[in-house]
């Protein structure tokens, strides 16, 4: 479960779960990459059906060296670490990421 609170003037709804179900934040540094080198990663991904990973929320790319990727549990961007990584070492790319577990997300409408 994703915590979401899309509802802001009730913020008696939001919804928290288990430590274990908390959503995380993988804020890469990149080195190595262009926005040639992001295309072609992208293509490669979407070529084994990993364009949009199982429980990714969302994924920014901004700069030349940072990414950020929003997704639901450790478990699932481990999943889809073994799946990247190759490709980026393939292409000569280190990502280097930080860890940040969510307490809430608050959508917009």
């Amino acid at each position: 479960m994703s915590l979401v609170n899309a509802d802001v003037r009730r913020p008696e709804l939001a919804i928290h779960s288990k430590e274990e179900d908390l959503a995380i934040i993988a804020l890469f540094e990149v080195d190595g990459a262009n926005a040639a080198k992001y295309d072609e990663v992208i293509r490669r991904l979407t070529e084994i059906g990993q364009r949009v990973p199982d429980g990714q929320m969302y994924h920014i790319c901004y700069g030349d060296r940072q990414r950020l990727q929003v997704i639901d549990g450790q478990a699932k961007l481990d999943a889809f670490g073994a799946k990247l990584m190759p490709i980026l070492q393939d292409m000569g790319i280190k990502a280097k990421p930080s860890i940040f577990e969510i307490y809430s997300i608050i959508e917009g409408q």
